[in-house]
């Protein structure tokens, strides 16, 4: 009876699917850039009154799905990424079921978030450039309500919550590990996505903070997927 193969996670097709998907993931990261930004303005956009952003997305609905399902896709590719990169550079069972786990929260939190844009703030902003005074004031109502519920399940909880508290235990377990410093420390300074926490808490704003931190999380990536496809 002949035995399954054995793939070794530094054997050079092996290294390159690996940190292909990383690869991958780390740009697909900024399709959402490239889409939304000429087409609404995002993410600037996002701090507009509720009624320029309902009329931008029914200026433009065709591209806010195709750029927020981009958003999603990269959202739930972390996952597999993610496994990828601890599968290239091993840590220890405990660390790794910790990480995955925190991680698939975070996917989680999200898509939630995300699917949001891609289902009722369409439809509202349709309605919205159908309505007439005071309905329109109620729609905007509805949609400051529900941007608020997502955003705080997506951006707070899935942002960042979930994902800096995988990335504070990556940093630790890459450490322990004795992954490259260049690594471990990498995964540290994503961390400071937790600060995103300090707007509705403090009463601060905390979006240049996370934007950067977001921004180096996938710079990391891309780097630990160069990385991963050398011995």
């Amino acid at each position: 009876m002949s035995r399954a193969p054995q793939y070794s996670a530094d054997a050079p097709s092996t290294r390159l699917a690996l940190g292909g998907l990383m690869l991958l993931v780390a740009l697909l990261a900024f399709a959402p850039v490239l889409i939304l930004g000429p087409a609404i303005g995002w993410p600037a956009s996002l701090s507009r009154p509720a009624a320029d952003q309902l009329q931008l997305i029914a200026s433009q609905p065709d591209a806010v799905r195709l750029g927020y399902a981009s958003y999603l896709m990269y959202s739930v590719l972390l996952l597999p990424a993610f496994a990828a990169a601890l599968r290239r550079w091993p840590i220890g069972s405990g660390w790794h079921t910790l990480i995955m786990s925190l991680l698939a929260l975070s996917v989680l939190a999200r898509s939630l978030g995300i699917l949001r844009w891609l289902t009722a703030m369409p439809e509202l902003a349709a309605q919205h450039a159908l309505a007439d005074g005071s309905n329109r004031a109620l729609i905007e109502l509805q949609f400051r309500m529900l941007n608020s519920w997502g955003g705080g399940i997506g951006e707070l909880l899935g942002v960042s919550l979930f994902m800096a508290l995988a990335m504070t235990a990556l940093g630790l377990a890459g450490r322990q590990a004795s992954w490259p410093r260049w690594m471990w420390l990498g995964a540290l300074l994503s961390a400071a996505l937790l600060y995103g926490l300090a707007g509705p808490i403090a009463g601060v704003s905390a979006k240049v903070p996370t934007a950067v931190a977001v921004s180096t999380l996938s710079l990391w990536m891309a780097a630990a997927g160069v990385a991963s496809m050398r011995r």
